[in-house]
């Protein structure tokens, strides 16, 4: 009997419909890194958030990796190659969550929510704050995929304009205008809201600088949803501080949790959040179809879906 090991605390709920649906499996969950080391030496499947170099060591029996997330930059990607190990990711659980997210900045943002919410705090009663729309603005997405088109969907709803950067010409419903990765500047320069949904590769390091941000419009915001490794922060303080955009957003950052002694915490208009945007109270109850899918093909059941290519990274 193969066993699966879940390393993430889920719902009694859910392990007992994953051992309802597929009782020729033995499933184990534990949060615990001692425990979970302890255990690993004989599974066959792992579920999970985090995996390294130290518990591939240890992982002797190990023919399957579900990552819980999407972005597996963390993880020993040559090592699992070379031994054979299928690994697939979390792709697709964060598209709702995440897209509201994206929705809630550029309201904020165009209503300046954040400047109230200080006013707030001080006791302050001030009206005079400009009060936007985003009804009618364009958002240039960063990378549209699974989140990006959710985002696309939701924009387009709400009266947006929208663009995007894909790596191949096509035609998406819900999307205005598509560019090549190479013509991303078009983006920059058209954009109201810039989202980044940019993963962490090499190819991406800092990508996001200085050349973008002077390239946006002065009342622009910039929405950084993806990693923080793809934004130059010394250039995007450094925009604040010549008045090139109006505002920003961001989630994620190359340093977290973000330094105390960052400048990003004393820029102006800034809304910055610890790393959540992909955080759901539904998020393996959305994971749940990926898993039942990815073990059926285990079982020689169909095919794998979000199988990552160790050529890309992703």
């Amino acid at each position: 009997m193969s066993k699966v090991l879940i390393y993430h605390k889920i719902e009694e709920k859910h392990i007992e419909h994953l051992k309802n649906k597929f009782t020729d499996l033995n499933f184990s969950v534990c949060t615990d890194r001692t425990e979970m080391e302890k255990q690993i030496e004989d599974t066959d499947i792992l579920i999970t958030f985090k995996f390294d170099k130290d518990i591939l060591k240890k992982a002797r029996s190990i023919k399957w990796i579900q990552a819980l997330s999407a972005g597996v930059e963390t993880y020993p990607m040559e090592e699992i190659k070379k031994r054979n190990i299928i690994l697939t990711n979390g792709r697709g659980i964060h598209k709702i969550h995440m897209a509201e997210y994206a929705i809630c900045m550029m309201i904020m943002l165009a209503r300046n929510m954040h400047t109230m919410i200080n006013n707030m705090n001080e006791g302050k009663w001030e009206r005079r704050i400009n009060q936007g729309e985003i009804y009618g603005a364009t958002v240039g997405i960063i990378g549209l995929g699974s989140i990006g088109m959710e985002i696309a969907k939701k924009a387009k709803f709400m009266g947006m304009e929208v663009i995007g950067v894909k790596g191949s010409k096509a035609n998406l419903e819900y999307v205005d205008r598509i560019y090549m990765p190479e013509e991303m500047s078009k983006v920059f320069e058209e954009s109201d809201y810039i989202i980044n949904l940019l993963p962490s590769i090499e190819s991406t390091s800092k990508l996001i600088d200085e050349k973008y941000f002077s390239m946006m419009k002065k009342d622009a915001c910039f929405i950084n949803m993806g990693r923080g490794s793809t934004v130059n922060e010394d250039d995007l303080v450094k925009a604040f501080k010549e008045r090139r955009i109006r505002a920003a957003a961001s989630d994620v950052f190359s340093t977290e949790p973000l330094p105390e002694d960052s400048p990003l915490w004393t820029t102006d208009n800034m809304i910055i959040t610890p790393h959540i945007c992909g955080e759901s109270n539904k998020y393996f109850e959305r994971a749940l179809p990926i898993i039942e899918n990815n073990i059926k093909a285990f079982k020689g059941e169909g095919n794998y879906i979000n199988l990552v290519n160790f050529e890309k990274g992703y």
